[in-house]
């Protein structure tokens, strides 16, 4: 490993508790969410989510994953007319479930499991992954990240989900595919056949490519912030899917980043304005953009540093996908005035 695993496991803790208690305290004001269903489902996310954190075990990481789905669904259904998008993420997350089960069970073969206990799925027992069962593993994880093709679930669910929900898909749940991708594929112990990593890296550089320039041509906010979050969490799994020390690092980076700042951009569009929102909106805008010295900025530059060692086009795919990710945000700003019927553009622009 390349950092400490209690080291990283702190930080994924600390990096969850963040948007867990901002949904938490922001939950008090919103009416429509501000009920035991909403605050029931909200601790179960934030509980499947540490177990999935703290865990070694294939297994336990499984049914935690699957837990965390049903949490989002039900968090996603708070509001009844949102049946259609809820279930659209359910059927998405439930065909992706079925292919991380065969892929963990083809796992368990190859690695000359024969008597199937609990502790045949702890990860240090798993020196070995094929081609095959990598990609059916990776489904699951695809799936509940939104990466290509298993994207299409995200953009309708943002549409019609409250600011909460939002918040805690972009700040929490999204990020859970990434996190159990980053546990079973960065390990060096780990076996797996190369062409895996750069059937991933293709994958993610394109998916965060594709996506933000979706992003950048759509004209509703939401819908612009769910493609813009898809691209981002490509980006990340770009950066671990590298295997190197800047790719990790700076993709550990990028989900506490990503974490704080796109929840936050939701809070902010919903608060009155002022200079503190206005101060708020352009601090989190620069950082979703990349722009020194904050977090994203950080995160980011790791990244294509990693992607340059790899190989020089891999570079500049992710600086083009970072290129992306300043057009659609500095786009934000004139939907938002528009949306609003306010100035905010103006002096948020003296901030930035």
């Amino acid at each position: 490993m390349i950092l400490d695993k209690n080291f990283v496991n702190q930080y994924l803790l600390f990096t969850f508790l963040l948007p867990f208690l901002a949904t938490l305290i922001y939950s008090f004001k919103d009416k429509l969410v501000r009920n035991f269903e909403f605050y029931l489902f909200l601790i179960l996310l934030i509980i499947a989510s540490y177990f999935i954190i703290i865990s070694n075990n294939l297994l336990l990481i499984y049914i935690f994953f699957e837990i965390s789905t049903l949490a989002t669904w039900r968090l996603v259904l708070i509001r009844r007319e949102n049946i259609k998008a809820g279930n659209y993420l359910l059927y998405f997350n439930f065909a992706g479930a079925i292919l991380m089960l065969i892929g963990i069970l083809l796992i368990l073969t190859e690695n000359n499991i024969e008597r199937i206990s609990f502790e045949a799925f702890n990860l240090e027992n798993i020196y070995n992954i094929s081609l095959t069962s990598g990609i059916l593993l990776s489904c699951g994880i695809f799936t509940k990240s939104a990466i290509v093709p298993f994207y299409n679930w995200l953009p309708p669910v943002y549409e019609v989900s409250p600011i909460p929900v939002i918040a805690l898909l972009c700040g929490i749940a999204e990020n859970l595919g990434l996190i159990i991708f980053y546990k079973i594929f960065t390990s060096f112990w780990l076996e797996v056949e190369s062409s895996f990593y750069y059937f991933v890296i293709i994958l993610a550089i394109l998916t965060s490519i594709i996506a933000g320039g979706i992003a950048y041509f759509e004209k509703e906010i939401k819908r612009i912030l769910a493609y813009s979050t898809i691209s981002q969490l490509s980006f990340i799994l770009l950066g671990f899917a590298l295997k190197n020390e800047y790719g990790i690092i700076g993709g550990l980076i990028l989900i506490l980043s990503h974490a704080l700042a796109k929840p936050g951009l939701f809070y902010k569009m919903e608060a009155k304005e002022d200079n503190g929102t206005n101060f708020g909106l352009a601090l989190l805008s620069l950082s979703l953009m990349g722009i020194p010295p904050l977090l994203g900025f950080v995160g980011k530059l790791l990244i294509i540093i990693g992607s340059l060692k790899i190989n020089i086009f891999l570079g500049i795919l992710a600086i083009i996908s970072s290129l992306f990710t300043l057009l659609y945000t500095l786009k934000f700003y004139p939907l938002l005035k528009k949306e609003k019927g306010e100035n905010i553009i103006a002096n948020s622009i003296v901030y930035i």
